[in-house]
C-alpha cells in the first residue's frame, strides 16, 4: 500500500487543483489548498525516489498533475494579476505556452507519448510559478514577475531542446548540460 502514496498524491493535487477554480476569488481556504497542492508536489517525488517507488505511472500522473495544475494556475494568476501584465510579459507567456505546446506535440510524435522532462530549471519555475501569488499578494513587486517569467523561458527552451536532441524519452534528466 505505501508504494501508492506518491501515485495518491498526484490524485490528490489534481482534484485540489480543480477545487481551486470554485475557491477563488482567494482567501485562507484558497490559501490552504493552493499550500497543499505545492506540498503533495513536493512529496509525491520526494517519497517516490527516497523509497524506491519511482513508476512510469507515477511519473505521468505528476505530469497529468502538473499539467491540471498549471492550466488552471495561468487561468486564475491572469484574472488575478492581469494589471501587472504589460505587453512585453504578455509576449512572453504567450512565447512559452507557445513552446510548451510544440514540445507537447514533438514528443507526442517522437515517443508516442507527451513527455515532460523533470529537469533543474524546470523545477525552479515550478517553486517560482508557486510562489509567485503569495510574493505578489503580499510583495506586490513587477519585478518578481519577470524574473520568473525568464527563468519559465529558458527552462521551456531547454525542454524543447532536449527533447530535439536526445532519442529516447529521460524524465529525470537533470538539464541538457549534464544528465
Amino acid at each position: 500500500m505505501a508504494k501508492y502514496v506518491p501515485n495518491m498524491l498526484s490524485i490528490l493535487r489534481i482534484i485540489l487543483s480543480v477545487l481551486l477554480i470554485p475557491l477563488y476569488p482567494v482567501d485562507y481556504i484558497f490559501i490552504i489548498v493552493y499550500l497543499t497542492i505545492g506540498l503533495t508536489d513536493v512529496l509525491d517525488g520526494l517519497i517516490a525516489r527516497k523509497f524506491g517507488y519511482e513508476s512510469e505511472l507515477g511519473a505521468k500522473l505528476d505530469s497529468i498533475a502538473d499539467l491540471v495544475f498549471y492550466s488552471i494556475y495561468v487561468f486564475l494568476f491572469l484574472k488575478l494579476f492581469s494589471s501587472a501584465f504589460d505587453s512585453i510579459l504578455q509576449v512572453i507567456l504567450i512565447l512559452i505556452i507557445s513552446i510548451r505546446m510544440i514540445n507537447m506535440i514533438l514528443t507526442k510524435l517522437k515517443y508516442k507519448k507527451i513527455v515532460f522532462v523533470h529537469t533543474i530549471a524546470n523545477k525552479i519555475t515550478g517553486l517560482l510559478v508557486f510562489l509567485a501569488p503569495i510574493v505578489l499578494l503580499y510583495v506586490k513587486h513587477a519585478m518578481s514577475i519577470k524574473v520568473m517569467f525568464a527563468i519559465a523561458l529558458v527552462a521551456a527552451i531547454e525542454e524543447l531542446l532536449i527533447s530535439i536532441k536526445y532519442p529516447k524519452p529521460d524524465l529525470n534528466r537533470k538539464s541538457i548540460l549534464f544528465k
